[in-house]
C-alpha cells in the first residue's frame, strides 16, 4: 500500500509540473499516412524561441499584418481548434508556404501546397484541386460539390501566403464553408511551444 501511495504521489507531482495544452490535456495524438504524432508543448520551463520566428519586425511590403478574417464565410482558427481539426480528422491540413519554408519545419500532418500553385492555370494546380476532391467539367470550370474541408496556415499573422491561397481558391469557386484559416501559423504555434517536425520530403 505504501508503494501505491508513493507511485500516486510521484505521478501527481509529474502531472502538476507538466506544461499542458489546456487543463487536463498534456498532449494530443494525431495521425497521418500511418504515422502517429504526439503534439505537446515544450516541457522545459526556461525555453525561448531563438529561430527566425523570434523576430518581431518584418519588412513591409510584403509582410503586413493580415486581417483576422480572410472572408466572412471562412472560420479563423486558434490552436485548440487546429488540434481538434487534426485529432478528429476533419479534413486536409495545408501548409501554404513555399517549399523552402516547409522543408525547414512544419506542423505535424500538414501537406505542402504552396500558395503560388493556386494563382494560375497549371498542371500543378489541377493536380492539387483534384487531390482536394474537385472535378473539372468539360467547360474547364471546376465542380467543388465533393471538395474536402481544408485548413490552411502559413508563417503567422504577418504572412500573406495562406490568405493569398484562400482568396485564389475563392475565385475558383471553392466553397468558403469548406475552408478554415489558422491565422497564427508557425509563429504562434512555436511561441506556445507546440510540436513541429522537419518533413522528410516535400510535395
Amino acid at each position: 500500500m505504501k508503494l501505491l501511495y508513493i507511485a500516486i504521489f510521484i505521478t501527481s507531482t509529474v502531472m502538476a509540473n507538466m506544461v499542458e495544452i489546456t487543463e487536463g490535456v498534456p498532449y494530443v495524438e494525431v495521425e497521418a499516412e500511418g504515422k502517429t504524432y504526439k503534439i505537446q508543448r515544450v516541457q522545459e520551463k526556461d525555453s525561448y524561441l531563438t529561430n527566425t520566428f523570434a523576430l518581431t519586425s518584418r519588412p513591409s511590403p510584403p509582410f503586413f499584418i493580415e486581417p483576422f478574417t480572410v472572408s466572412d464565410g471562412i472560420e479563423t482558427f486558434g490552436e485548440l481548434e487546429v488540434l481538434d481539426f487534426l485529432s478528429k480528422k476533419k479534413g486536409v491540413f495545408i501548409d501554404a508556404r513555399l517549399v523552402n519554408w516547409f522543408a525547414k519545419s512544419a506542423i505535424p500532418t500538414a501537406i505542402n501546397m504552396p500558395f503560388k500553385i493556386f494563382l494560375s492555370d497549371s498542371d500543378a494546380r489541377d493536380k492539387a484541386l483534384i487531390g482536394l476532391g474537385a472535378k473539372q467539367k468539360k467547360s474547364k470550370a471546376w465542380d467543388f460539390s465533393s471538395a474536402k474541408t481544408i485548413l490552411l496556415y502559413c508563417n503567422g499573422a504577418w504572412c500573406g501566403q495562406s490568405p493569398t491561397a484562400i482568396n485564389a481558391l475563392i475565385e475558383l469557386g471553392y466553397p468558403e464553408s469548406k475552408m478554415k484559416y489558422y491565422r497564427g501559423g508557425m509563429q504562434s504555434w512555436q511561441l506556445l511551444g507546440l510540436t513541429t517536425i522537419v518533413p522528410k520530403e516535400t510535395k
